[in-house]
């Protein structure tokens, strides 16, 4: 049985418990600002393919109304910009312009239900029977839920003292493109004043998808073995706004795949470089 003063250092060996939710209440107004670099390798049939991409996005979050279990949120397009030479389409990312999404979220900040994916595919491919259907797979809807997800960091259910971790795990059903699995371990790190920093290590699975040969793509995964030899994150919240404020997201990939095209089937061995950053922020970047 414990003493008082026992119990005394326990609790403060334990340090305080801090609640790293997110607080979003009706007519909340937010931007995040964010870039991806990424550069891939791909060996097949003895060559080497290499492409070097940019992402820049600001995107507009508006809260549309906030009950018990549902709080509906508006995404939109402020701005889209991918700097990809050689890769067909990349310009059309310009159209995304004003386009909206609207989501459903629970209360563990999960996509329940999505508007506006029609539009997009509108803005991007137009009214073509097969540019959609391509653009179908993809870009899926799943991965248009995964952006809320990545801008909406869910927290530990319960207060956690610094050093304490949790678990999140992501699973994104991509269509004929792929399965991926992202399995993270947080920690918090520090605490000051009302900023907090998180970090994560994590891993990804990736598995071949669900592909009947009505994608409209013009090959399919059949086999893949792609592991993350990288996965770091950091993450800066303020728990006062209760909201994330920078992201930082670090991954290495490698692996083989066998693609199966025009009836034959070759092997490929894939290497990607991939960092992302972002920024929330209150007020509209683009011109403010």
């Amino acid at each position: 049985m414990f003493t008082a003063p026992v119990l005394a250092l326990l609790i403060a060996a334990q340090g305080d418990a801090h609640t790293l939710q997110w607080k979003l209440k009706e007519g909340d107004v937010f931007y995040n600002k964010s870039s991806v670099i990424m550069d891939q390798k791909i060996e097949v049939l003895g060559q080497k393919v290499e492409q070097k991409m940019g992402i820049k996005s600001v995107l507009k979050f508006k809260v549309k109304s906030v009950k018990a279990g549902e709080t509906v949120v508006e995404m939109t397009y402020v701005e889209m910009t991918v700097d990809a030479p050689n890769l067909p389409g990349a310009n059309a990312a310009g159209n995304l312009k004003g386009v909206t999404f609207t989501a459903t979220l629970s209360d563990k900040l999960e996509v329940t239900k999505l508007d506006g994916y029609e539009k997009f595919l509108d803005a991007v491919v137009g009214e073509g029977a097969a540019e959609r259907k391509m653009m179908k797979a993809m870009m899926p809807q799943a991965a248009v839920k995964q952006m809320f997800a990545q801008t909406f960091l869910a927290g530990p259910a319960k207060p956690v003292a610094v050093g304490g971790t949790w678990d999140r795990t992501t699973a994104v059903a991509m269509g004929a493109m792929g399965n991926v699995e992202t399995k993270e371990k947080y920690t918090l790190d520090a605490v000051k004043g009302d900023l907090a920093t998180l970090s994560a290590k994590g891993d990804l699975k990736f598995k071949p998808g669900d592909d009947n040969g009505d994608s409209g793509l013009p090959f399919k995964i059949t086999a893949a073995d792609l592991k993350a030899d990288k996965y770091a994150a950091t993450h800066t919240f303020n728990m006062k706004a209760g909201r994330v404020t920078e992201s930082k997201i670090e991954m290495d990939l490698s692996g083989t795949m066998s693609i199966e095209a025009m009836g034959q089937t070759v092997d490929a061995k894939l290497t990607m470089k991939m960092k992302t950053v972002g920024v929330i922020t209150d007020k509209n970047p683009v011109v403010d």
